[in-house]
Formats: structure tokens, sequence, C-alpha cells
């Protein structure tokens, strides 16, 4: 097999979007964790729906440091009168989504769900201090808006389905995605769970397809959250050069066979560079080190 026939060096242009489930999915575990809170809330709350409450983002929480860990768990709540508000985003999450999680890898998609929904929810609160607005904030839309975004950016030619029925390619649909909450004129107060009729947060679907963009076209990558000091190593080597090092290989680079490749090759397509033991990223670093030396050959 060639090394441009394997999977990761593919260049769609037309992902797959055929119905399919994988529980070990990023989108999977995120479908499944915001349909637990929801029959969890209709089971053990009822009509006081005190679970949504006690999750939902409050425009109070921006004076309570305490509580700001609702910028996270709001995203897995959603409207208990509203059937559609968890359907809709978790059809968009779940037909979009998965091709996003694909081309960055599991570990990292499941990075930039949770960084947009922080950083939506602490939008919001800052937005709201600053208009002086009571409300409530719930619903995975301001992180949907953004993986949605990240489809299109990723995928511009892809054709979908508008309202299921009119085909039109991916950047149309993010063109409009723009517009209509950018010019919508209802009023931006989010999800208000047992309380008055829930209004749609505009202002949170347009910082999650900002912090798309940014992501997108910074070449942005959230790996160094979960291991700031490989960041901070690496900032050191670009203040002051890498350390020298004796080179030991671990094994012959001859015993390192094309199979055991494609299978590290694969595994970071799936999860991630970062996924890779330490033992692996050698043999990664030696098998690459034989490619090279193989084609340096057959050029004399």
């Amino acid at each position: 097999m060639g090394i441009y026939d394997r999977p990761y060096y593919s260049d769609a242009t037309s992902p797959d979007l055929s119905p399919s489930w994988d529980k070990r999915s990023a989108v999977s575990l995120i479908v499944i964790a915001c349909a637990v809170v929801f029959l969890a809330n209709m089971v053990f709350t009822g009509r006081d729906n005190g679970l949504s409450l006690a999750l939902s983002l409050s425009s109070d929480d921006a004076w309570q440091p305490w509580m700001w860990w609702r910028t996270l768990s709001y995203g897995f709540v959603h409207s208990p009168s509203r059937i559609g508000h968890i359907l809709f985003n978790m059809f968009e999450l779940w037909m979009l989504g998965r091709s996003v999680e694909e081309h960055y890898g599991r570990a990292e998609f499941g990075r930039i769900y949770l960084v947009a929904v922080v950083f939506c929810g602490a939008g919001w609160l800052l937005l709201r201090w600053l208009m002086g607005d009571a409300a409530l904030l719930s619903g995975a839309s301001g992180a949907v808006c953004c993986i949605t975004m990240l489809y299109i950016l990723n995928f511009p030619r892809a054709t979908l389905l508008l309202f299921g029925v009119i085909p039109i390619q991916a950047w149309m649909l993010g063109l409009f995605l723009i517009l209509t909450n950018i010019f919508s004129q209802t009023p931006s107060l989010g999800s208000l769970p047992g309380r008055d009729a829930p209004r749609v947060a505009f202002d949170v679907h347009l910082l999650g397809i900002a912090l798309a963009f940014a992501y997108f076209y910074g070449r942005w990558n959230f790996s160094a959250l979960v291991s700031p000091w490989d960041r901070l190593r690496a900032l050191r080597r670009r203040w002051f050069g890498p350390r020298l090092r004796t080179y030991r290989p671990t094994q012959d680079p001859q015993v390192i066979d094309e199979t055991e490749a494609d299978r590290i090759l694969d595994k970071i397509h799936r999860l991630g560079q970062d996924s890779l033991t330490k033992r692996e990223r050698q043999l990664l670093t030696e098998y690459s080190k034989q490619v090279r030396q193989k084609r340096e050959n057959s050029q004399f």
C-alpha cells in the first residue's frame, strides 16, 4: 500500500455523513451525556426542573466565582419544555461533528468542544454583566455552532441539505448561519428552564462561530491544556534552543515494518498525536529515519 493511499493522507472534500454510531467516539459520548442529564431532570425533579436549574448558568454567577463551574455544566443541559432544543442540537452535532472528530482526532475534538462550551459561557456572562440582563443559559448551541463552523471551514465544498430538502454547499450554510444570527431580531437572553418562554441566545452562537474561525485560521491545538508542561518545554526550546542529547535507538530500524508504522499513524489519525506512548514515538522517529534513508539511497 502506497503512503498516499492511507486514510490519514486523504484529502476528503465530501466527508461521509451516512448514519453510524460508535460509543467510543467523543460525539457519541457527548450525545449520551446530554441525554442522561435531560432524562435525569425529568425522572428525578419533574415539573420543578431542579436539576436543569442547578446546572444552568445564571447571569448572577458573574459575581459568584464559586459558581463558575456552571460555565461548563450548562452545555449539557437543555430546555425541558422544548424537546426540539436537545433533538436539534444533538442531531446537528451527530451529523457534522463525526467528520470534524475524524479530522482532528477524538482527544482534540473533545478539547475543542469543552473549550467552546466554557468560552461561550464565559462570554455570555460578560455580556450579561455589561448589558445588565438577568437570565439563565442552558444548551449546547454555542459549542455545536463552533463544531458546525469547523466542519464548514474544513469541508467548504461538501454538499448538505438545508432544512433537509435544499442541496447547498457547506460554505453557503456557513454564510446563512452567520447572517441569521447577526440579523435576528429575537432578544438574546438564552434559555430559561422553568420560567418564561425560552429565547434563543444568538450571541452565544456567534461566540462559538468566532472561536471556530480563530481555531482554524490560527492553527490552534488544545493539547497543551492537558499537558501544560509540554507547552512550557516547547517555549523553553524556542527561547534557549534544544538540549543536546545522545541518540540511542531502542531497536534496529529494520525491525520496524510497515504494518507497525501504519498502526501508529492510524492511532494518530484517530486519537491525536498526544495519545502515543513514549515507545511509539521512538518507533515512529526511527521509522521516519529509515524511510528517509531509503529515499536518499534510491536517488543514487
